[in-house]
């Protein structure tokens, strides 16, 4: 079992992977992990909701000083605004980071030289001899693994240096094995991830799948994987777990928000009352025989307070509002899964540099009634498919791509309706890949979460064909502390084998191992292992201890407050909005919630 590590008591926001990890080489305490986070997107629509889920990871980790590592103006004044004075310190070397941290690291003493590239595994050498780390572009070092015993091993895709020197942390935190994976191209990852998503079109699927999966084998270094407890790939995408089965695996994604992630996930599991107080689970279509049922029951035995959402119930608007408001530790989804129908537009307009270009984009669209407003809810998730003539896939032929504020200046269209002045052609396209909706019971619903309820990080199991295909990575922006989800294809039958073994069998230990021993258990010698999981090593669904009707209780109260709180003060419009929105269906919801109890208790 791999130890859960303890904060340190400072934190790292940087976009410089070389100057990061030298101020990241001071700290030398064993079994802390020392949070790294890159900096706000401010160029960014939602750049509000960027700082936000950054101060928030701040408290959960709680953080005492914040290094802000040569960040933009704008980031450094965002991050920093209305903060505990003395909190925030922005630097522009690691010199002025350790003079800024003098009494809460020592200051630099012997110095290891190390080139621009592996950083992560510099870093953990230059931490683990006590040495700071001083990055010089001439020196190429050609380590890529640093040994630490056999109970964990983190693998981290090459190529994000930032992610690299966030994956060294932990593996600082946790005295785990280190291992830089050669970067799978981008145009090379799309492809396998869409074979992989083609294997539900027919065919051998199973046959297919360890076609792919030996593929993968033969791209990881020549180690002997087995000989570890547990692996941890942090990858740019695509699932490695797949090619070593006989290894307990799981993954993190290098981008976007790794820190914050690992934040989360470490924050969740400090504290084991946040495991499995209650859940939610959704089932639109009311098949019986679902494994919603199945993992039901396992969760009454454990306590959990389970919450069914079931047929007309399962409508896009009561889900959108439930995971947006109220804070669930576990979350299960049975569903059709996939990418969806839309339309490939294309757009002239002249950007702020005056250039005159064009856009082609993939829309994909989402629909739900609200009932309580008569409004309809609008998902949209948009592609960019071409720009210039060049396709937005194609990395060679974008390198001579002069993007300039192409994408900036389309942001700043307007909405879409404003944009169809600018739309020059518009056609059906059979399918907008990465669109990827859920099938509730009144239409679709793309889940575009910025983030959910902060007394909470949940463990989502999707268990709908296809549905580790950028779910994964949505939920795990929004929050989550794991993700598991299908890769391909699965029948009914695994979905409750594998959900009953998981929730019941093997409740209480670290879910990765759950996964592994379940489809062990479900797969025996086949090749065919659909499920892969997001998440950190010690991730667990856990044995409930706690009244979870006083918790929630109390949470509908919190979040009734709050919402009521910004519909009054706050002066963006589509925020108060919302406000209210929140705040009318938590009041009308907490009613019917009292009620249940009432009859609880009654009996």
């Amino acid at each position: 079992m791999v130890a859960i590590p303890q904060f340190e008591t400072v934190a790292i926001v940087g976009d410089k992977p070389t100057l990061v990890a030298e101020i990241a080489s001071l700290f030398t305490r064993p079994r802390r992990y020392l949070p790294v986070i890159d900096g706000p997107r401010m160029s960014r629509s939602d750049s509000i909701n960027e700082v936000i889920r950054r101060r928030n990871a701040f408290a959960k980790a709680q953080s005492r000083r914040v290094v802000l590592a040569d960040l933009r103006i704008d980031s450094v004044q965002h991050l920093s605004g209305d903060g505990p004075a003395g909190m925030f310190i922005s630097v522009s070397s690691v010199d002025e980071a350790a003079t800024a941290l003098k009494g809460w690291v020592k200051g630099p003493g012997e110095r290891m030289a190390w080139g621009s590239d592996n950083l992560g595994v510099g870093l953990l050498l230059a931490r683990r001899s006590k040495k700071c780390l001083l990055t010089d572009s001439g020196v190429s070092p050609t380590i890529s693994l640093v040994s630490s015993g056999t109970h964990l091993l983190i693998a981290c895709e090459g190529g994000n240096e930032l992610a690299q020197i966030t994956a060294s942390n932990l593996a600082f935190a946790t005295d785990a094995s280190f291992l830089v994976i050669p970067q799978l191209a981008g145009d090379e990852r799309d492809e396998w991830l869409e074979e992989i998503y083609s294997l539900g079109s027919g065919g051998d699927v199973s046959g297919g799948f360890v076609a792919i999966r030996d593929r993968a084998r033969e791209r990881l270094p020549e180690l002997e994987f087995g000989k570890y407890d547990q692996i941890m790939f942090v990858t740019d995408g695509f699932p490695w777990g797949i090619a070593v089965p006989e290894c307990v695996t799981t993954h993190l994604f290098s981008y976007p928000d790794l820190g914050r992630c690992v934040v989360e996930g470490i924050w969740a599991s400090h504290d084991p009352s946040r495991g499995a107080r209650n859940a939610l689970l959704i089932h639109p279509h009311q098949v019986e025989g679902s494994e919603i049922k199945a993992i039901a029951e396992s969760l009454y035995k454990n306590k959990t307070l389970v919450r069914n959402q079931t047929g007309p119930q399962a409508s896009v608007a009561k889900v959108t509002l439930l995971t947006e408001t109220l804070p669930f530790d576990i979350i299960v989804l049975s569903t059709d899964v996939g990418d969806v129908p839309g339309e490939r537009a294309t757009y002239e307009f002249h950007d702020s540099e005056g250039l005159s270009r064009r856009l082609v984009i993939d829309h994909a669209v989402g629909f739900g009634y609200d009932p309580k407003t008569e409004k309809v809810l609008v998902q949209q998730f948009e592609r960019f498919h071409e720009l210039d003539g060049v396709e937005w896939t194609d990395q060679a032929a974008k390198k001579n791509l002069y993007v300039g504020t192409a994408i900036t200046s389309w942001i700043a269209l307007g909405n879409v309706l404003e944009r169809n002045e600018y739309k020059v052609a518009s056609e059906e396209i059979p399918r907008v890949v990465g669109s990827m909706a859920l099938q509730m019971y009144d239409g679709l619903w793309i889940p575009m979460i910025q983030g959910f309820c902060p007394s909470c990080s949940p463990v989502i199991v999707n268990n709908g064909c296809s549905s580790w295909h950028q779910l994964s990575k949505r939920f795990s922006f929004a929050g989550a502390r794991a993700y598991i989800g299908a890769l391909f294809p699965i029948t009914e039958a695994e979905a409750q084998e594998v959900g009953a073994s998981v929730f019941h069998k093997y409740l209480g230990i670290a879910l990765p191992t759950a996964l592994w021993k379940s489809q062990n258990a479900v797969y025996g010698d086949q090749g065919r292992r659909p499920y892969a999981m997001v998440g950190l090593p010690f991730c667990s669904i856990s044995i409930n201890t706690i009244d979870s009707l006083a918790y929630l209780e109390n949470e509908y109260r919190k979040a009734i407050i709050e919402y009521s709180r910004k519909a009054e003060e706050s002066s963006a419009t589509d925020v108060m909005e919302n406000s209210q929105r929140y705040k009318k269906f938590l009041l009308e919801d907490f009613e019917v919630f009292k009620g249940i109890v009432s009859k609880m208790i009654d009996t």
